[in-house]
């Protein structure tokens, strides 16, 4: 990938939270983006719900990193990593299989919306 700042932010929030979250964090994002308290109970929802965060804390760059790669418009490019990733697919399959039904639809829209 050659853009530095989408790896760094796929790096942030683990290629498995990119595959298997997109589609979430990418569906909420405006409200994620202007409403606080919205923000910390959808956070707080991931973390009890993924379990893999020792602390909130983890989860909370998780999404921040997320919501980068959507702000820089590379949600396709993040996920296309993922889907390419040998090391995501040997220990994330799921998260592979997840990111190439996200990527599916985002290309639908695209198409139908152009």
């Amino acid at each position: 990938m050659d853009d530095l700042k989408t790896l760094k932010d796929i790096r942030s929030a683990g290629g498995w939270f990119v595959g298997e979250y997109a589609a979430i964090v990418d569906g909420h994002y405006e409200q994620l983006e202007n409403d606080k308290g919205y923000k910390a109970e959808f956070i707080k929802k991931i973390y009890l719900e993924g379990g893999r965060d020792s602390d909130i804390g983890g989860t909370r760059t998780r999404v921040n990193a997320f919501m980068r790669i959507i702000e820089r418009k590379q949600i396709v490019n993040a996920l296309e990593y993922v889907i390419e990733s040998s090391r995501i697919k040997k220990n994330d399959f799921n998260a592979v299989q997840v990111a190439k039904q996200t990527l599916k639809q985002l290309n639908k829209q695209m198409i139908q919306y152009g």
